[in-house]
């Protein structure tokens, strides 16, 4: 096996395993205010994730080392031509992580709320700014001959790249639920499951729209050396399955289909 060929496997693996396990810290981040009414139910969601969310983070480190090391050219063309929108990432992290740290340092209810929407919006804006970015990569960006992108923030926000992230606060938020599903007990998981259903039709609707729009909009699942439709084949057979095993309350099948 060429040398190229594994380090790509290792990076794959290595970001699935990111998405898998940072996925349902986002969707959990997300869906706190929505399904907890009182803040011993917000404690309980919040302490789902506590022990996990920054230990999932380090697949991304370690993702991003191993393409430093195999592909410097393209790590130095992605990082600087994300530049921003990876900023923008990074503040939403620090916001996130800061609330976990400081919501409990004080019995003010008011206080408590205001770290809750912390959580909430340090888990949307990164969510978000994943799916604009690999929506982008599936679109193709203006690349100069010295590896450089110096289009700006601007362009990659395209309608397309935006409902890509749309999309993906979708699929985060499913797979935030089926977690929260298997950690929960009592009212609050009844909670989760209902409004679990609402949000996996929304997102069968969503991937749905975006898979045609990529056909027409990209090349990537006729791409030579690259059969697209083999992952959007998969993805789809994945979240229909979701949606199945949801209503058979199987949450752990549930939980990895969302994933």
């Amino acid at each position: 096996m060429d040398l190229n060929i594994l380090w790509f496997i290792l990076l794959t693996v290595l970001f699935s395993g990111f998405f898998f396990l940072e996925g349902f810290d986002y969707g959990v981040g997300m869906l706190l205010p929505f399904i907890a009414k009182t803040d011993n139910e917000r404690r309980a969601v919040i302490n789902t994730i506590g022990p996990v969310w920054d230990g999932n983070e380090v697949w991304m480190i370690t993702a991003g080392g191993a393409m430093f090391a195999a592909f410097p050219h393209m790590y130095a063309t992605l990082f600087s031509g994300f530049y921003v929108a990876l900023v923008f990432m990074l503040i939403g992290l620090i916001i996130r992580g800061v609330a976990f740290e400081f919501r409990s340092k004080r019995e003010d209810p008011a206080w408590r709320e205001r770290w809750d929407w912390a959580i909430y919006y340090g888990s949307l804006l990164p969510a978000l700014l994943w799916g604009v970015t690999v929506a982008n990569l599936m679109r193709g960006v203006a690349i100069e001959s010295d590896f450089n992108y110096y289009g700006g923030l601007v362009p990659l926000l395209n309608p397309y790249s935006m409902f890509g992230g749309v999309v993906f606060l979708g699929l985060f938020l499913v797979h935030g639920a089926s977690f929260l599903g298997i950690k929960l007990e009592g009212d609050l998981k009844d909670r989760v499951k209902k409004l679990s259903g609402k949000i996996w039709i929304a997102v069968v609707v969503l991937t749905v729209i975006f898979l045609v729009w990529t056909y027409f909009a990209t090349d990537i699942l006729n791409n030579p050396g690259f059969d697209g439709l083999i992952p959007a084949i998969l993805a789809a057979v994945a979240l229909l399955a979701y949606g199945w095993f949801l209503r058979q309350g199987k949450e752990g099948i549930t939980f990895i289909c969302g994933g």
